[in-house]
């Protein structure tokens, strides 16, 4: 049987993209062999989040028209890509648990995480801020990009030992997202940016 959660922030709102992240009694295989995709569409991550596990292989595909130069200075991934055109493909695998934030040094808008799980369970809330655990997933950590300045803290989470139809609620107190500006305020020599 599973606990359904309803995670809102500290404005009621509900909250997309929570990873709830678990240990359980039962024993799960991952197919670290699959391959997951962090694709490049309209200028954005899609998807903005994506969890993976740790030794897990994720593939980069550009679908825009337009090039791009991924990178990532976070400690568990430092990695970089450098400018390729639509329809090119890079892959990457992720060796250590922990949080990889995105971004692409021509279009600063661009922003996204790869969420590296240490072999645990993870479940992401949907539009709703609902996701569902197992009955005997008491102990949870709780990740959003919006929780801390600090982008690798998470929250622990007890839940209790009572069984319910309910949704079990957990508010969050969420920061304001930072609106990043579309055009930059610097130019690079380095990179050509007629075509971006």
């Amino acid at each position: 049987m599973a606990k359904t959660l309803h995670i809102t922030d500290q404005f009621n709102k509900p909250i997309e993209n929570v990873v709830v992240s678990f240990a359980t009694t039962e024993s799960t295989q991952t197919d670290n062999a699959k391959l997951l995709v962090m694709d490049q569409i309209d200028k954005q991550f899609a998807p903005r989040l994506l969890v993976v596990q740790k030794n897990q292989r994720v593939s980069f595909p550009n679908s825009d028209n337009i090039r791009h130069h991924l990178y990532s200075f976070s400690k568990p991934k430092p990695f970089e890509f450098r400018m390729f055109k639509g329809g090119d493909t890079k892959e990457l695998v992720f060796d250590q648990a922990g949080i990889v934030v995105l971004g692409c040094n021509i279009h600063d808008q661009m922003v996204g995480y790869i969420y590296v799980a240490d072999n645990e369970q993870t479940v992401v809330t949907n539009e709703d801020g609902v996701a569902e655990v197992p009955e005997n997933g008491l102990k949870l950590k709780l990740w959003h990009p919006n929780l801390s300045t600090n982008k690798i803290l998470r929250k622990d989470f007890q839940l209790p030992e009572t069984s319910s139809e309910a949704a079990f609620p957990i508010v969050l107190n969420l920061l304001e997202e930072t609106v990043i500006p579309t055009q930059r305020t610097f130019k690079s020599k380095k990179f050509d940016r007629g075509n971006n």
